[in-house]
């Protein structure tokens, strides 16, 4: 007999139903949907989950791979994107609205999640209308546009960081990040470091030009330090990095994408990254030193808050891009790599 907790999904115990994920573009939003999605498969196996997304690459990558069904919307965003974003935005809503009606016929959901973009906005405004269950997650310290947006009328709001403000309270539950299960056990391990010696960098699901040149930039000075680098770049940036690396004979494993985090955190003793709300989740969690460079055009400066929450908890330093972008994060990974300093940030 299912306990009284476990009969409270969107599903009763003895029937499938329909569930679909919304989220697309970054692995920032692809990356917590994948888990939540999973979490719900674990509370009732039998309930189907389907995703809906925009048709990016990455979707197929992360969303694909785990055996989800996956179903693409033709709808681009707004921002930032002006008079002819705005055009793109009128022709293409018609079509993206016929798609979303065509996928509730198939599926008929019982629940439409958003995990942010703007891949959510139709799913879960259509879902209003028709009096189906919404809810949208936030990730961010800073709220999207497309949530700030659908939280005055979806069904549940949940906020990654308890300091998210919301214009809708009400309906609003701080439930922190979904962390992968595979971040859980390392997370558990009680790792000793007395000289970090192994550096990560990532600059985020689809790279980041910045920080593969300013890391290129500085690899005499990786050399000096004896470090090992485990480096996720833009695909543009593959043979750059590799070619510096070789030339300073630093030892270097160079990716577009890492598809086995756990193996990633377990590698490293300190993290250079971009901010998202994701990663700086599971570098708390994980309590690993890190410098974190804020990308510098991200909506409302979101990666900034991120990075303060971190750094507050002297968890993490700050460096910014802009004039001096090379030694000023020369310095940062000079003070952290000090052993005294280092163990203090472990500490915290």
């Amino acid at each position: 007999m299912k306990s009284k907790k476990a009969s409270s999904s969107p599903c009763a115990p003895s029937q499938s139903c329909g569930i679909l994920v919304c989220a697309s573009g970054t692995g920032g939003h692809l990356l917590p949907a994948l888990e939540i999605a999973r979490a719900l498969k674990r509370m009732e196996p039998q309930t189907n989950i389907e995703f809906i997304g925009s048709g990016r690459p990455l979707e197929a990558t992360i969303i694909d791979t785990a055996g989800f069904k996956r179903h693409q919307i033709s709808t681009v965003g707004l921002k930032r994107r002006g008079v002819l974003g705005a055009l793109r935005f009128m022709v293409t809503l018609p079509k993206a609205i016929c798609q979303v009606v065509r996928i509730f016929k198939e599926c008929k959901p019982k629940l439409i999640i958003g995990v942010g973009g703007y891949v959510t906005f139709i799913p879960v405004s259509l879902a209003r209308l028709k009096g189906i269950p919404t809810w949208i997650h936030e990730a961010e310290l800073k709220p999207g546009m497309a949530n700030w947006v659908l939280s005055h009328y979806a069904t549940k709001v949940s906020l990654a960081f308890s300091q998210a403000k919301m214009p809708a309270a009400a309906n609003t539950v701080v439930t922190g990040q979904p962390l992968r299960d595979e971040l859980r056990a390392v997370a558990m391990e009680q790792r000793q470091v007395l000289c970090p010696s192994r550096l990560l960098v990532m600059g985020g699901s689809q790279g980041a030009r910045a920080l593969d040149g300013v890391v290129a930039e500085l690899a005499d000075f990786i050399k000096e330090q004896g470090l090992e680098v485990w480096h996720q770049c833009r695909a543009e940036s593959v043979d750059l990095l590799k070619a510096a690396y070789a030339a300073h004979q630093v030892t270097a494993r160079v990716e577009q994408f890492i598809s086995n985090m756990a193996e990633a955190y377990r590698f490293a003793d300190v993290v250079v990254s971009r901010a998202g709300a994701g990663t700086v989740m599971e570098l708390g969690a994980l309590n690993i030193p890190a410098v974190l460079v804020p990308y510098p055009f991200a909506q409302g400066n979101h990666q900034q808050a991120n990075a303060e929450i971190l750094a507050q908890a002297g968890k993490a330093l700050i460096v910014e891009e802009g004039e001096r972008f090379a030694e000023r994060l020369k310095q940062a990974l000079s003070q952290i790599l000090e052993p005294s300093q280092y163990a203090h940030m472990r500490e915290r």
